[in-house]
Formats: C-alpha cells, structure tokens, sequence
C-alpha cells in the first residue's frame, strides 16, 4: 500500500509541475507551442529523479498487432464519419492541391517526432510507467493518465482562438477518450513508440481531412461540431466506441493484471 501511495504522490506531483509549466510558459512568452516543447525538458528532468530506465518509460518498439490497433483507431473513425458526411451531402468540395501530400508526410513526420519526446513520453512515457512501478491497478492508470491527458489540453482555449468555449465539453471529454484508447495502446504493446504512431496518424488525418479547431479541413465539412473526430459528436460518439472495443479486446486477450510488460 506504502509504494501505491508513493506512486500516487510522485506521480501528481509531476503533473503538477507539467500542468504549471505548460500553462505558463506559451502565455508569459506569447507562443503556444511551448506548452508541449518544455515537456520534453521535464521528462528528462523527471526520468534522472525516479531512476527510470527505457522499459519503464515505455521505449520498446511493440509488435506489429499493436500497430495495427494503432493504425485502425484514427482510420475507423475517421472512415465512417467521412461516409456518413458524404452521404448527408456534408462534403463540400474536396480541397485538394499538389501541395497536399507533401503536407501530410510532413505533418505525420513532424507529430510522431513531437508527440514521442512530449505528450506520449509524459503521459503514456513517464507518467504511466511511474504509476506502473507502483503497481497500481491497469485501469486506474488508464483512467488517471486519460483524465490528465485531457486536462493537460485545457490552457489551448487560453492561447489560440480557434478555440470557442461551445467546443470545450466534447473537446475535453474527447480527450480523455483519446488519452485512454492512447493509454490502451500503451498497455497493450508497452510502448509509446506505438502510441505515438498512432497519436501522428490521428492528427495528420484530421487536422487534414477535417481541420484543427473550428477550421476547415480539405474535405469541406463546415459543421465541425458534429463532424470533427476530435471536437465533434459523431467524433466523441465512434471514439467512445472505438475505446470500448478496444478495452473489451484488452480484458479477454491480454487481462488487466498487473504488471504485463
């Protein structure tokens, strides 16, 4: 019980420092990419205090099941959604130009760097491998590291104003769906290289195909609240589902019994 309660306590102290930083720093230098650059520092920092080795912080390369998962959770949803818009007479026009594929090859390139040395290497890196040490319950810390994934997003609303406060309920309560299915992948591969590729692939094909925010992406889906993967309810709807599935698969084929890797 002693070393669940350490773990706890170290844990919520490192979200803490991230949660202060994070928050910070894009507003004290006006640049919102600093909320999940100065993540990558911290991990570090974090990491050389709890004694962290690779296995631990989730640096393993997963098998090739686990990335199929990981492929299919941004491609799933987003591949429903795109027929349903389609069908409803929702797709205005597809926007696409020579410079598009050089786009996404770039922004999936570019993602799976940043989201491996911040937001995965926090959250599913040391985050979950420091609750793990302390052999809490898998599902607590999928349900711990989601909630915190989520709420680590909230400072966004503060610095970019593509952001409207309507969007926030689904956006956050999303955003734990995704932060557990992320935490799922993890789980289940105990790698974040795996939950990266796929936390790339989710952003390259969203952000392309339906925009980021209230913007527009290239398929012309103006009615984002419903539309969007990410801050849409057909988006929260699928994701849900996705996650459930996901869960069901992890209980019947690799069990919550801790620990598996």
């Amino acid at each position: 019980m002693s070393k669940i309660k350490e773990a706890y306590k170290i844990g919520i102290l490192g979200y803490v420092l991230v949660m202060i930083f994070s928050t910070a720093a894009p507003i004290i230098f006006n640049n919102e990419n600093l909320q999940a650059m100065i993540l990558f520092p911290l991990i570090l920092i974090l990491a050389y205090w709890t004694k962290m080795n690779g296995k631990e912080l989730g640096l393993e390369f997963g098998k090739l099941r686990d990335y199929i998962w990981a492929i299919l959770y941004p491609l799933s949803i987003c591949s429903v959604i795109i027929l349903i818009a389609l069908v409803t007479g929702n797709i205005d026009g597809i926007q696409y130009t020579s410079e598009t594929s050089g786009m996404v090859v770039y922004l999936f390139v570019y993602t799976l760097i940043l989201a491996f040395a911040t937001e995965e290497g926090f959250f599913r890196g040391w985050l979950f491998g420091i609750l793990e040490r302390g052999k809490l319950n898998p599902k607590l810390i999928l349900i711990f590291t989601g909630v915190a994934f989520a709420s680590w997003h909230l400072p966004l609303f503060l610095v970019n104003p593509m952001f409207t406060w309507s969007m926030l309920p689904i956006y956050i309560i999303g955003g734990i769906v995704g932060g557990v299915t992320f935490g799922l992948l993890r789980y289940i591969s105990g790698s974040i290289i795996v939950s990266s590729f796929s936390h790339a692939l989710w952003n390259t094909v969203v952000y392309i195909l339906f925009g980021f925010a209230s913007g527009i992406g290239i398929l012309g889906i103006e009615a984002t609240d419903i539309f969007s993967p990410e801050s849409g309810l057909l988006g929260l709807t699928f994701g849900i589902v996705f996650m459930a599935v996901l869960w069901y698969w992890t209980s019947k084929k690799v069990g919550f019994n801790h620990p598996t890797h």
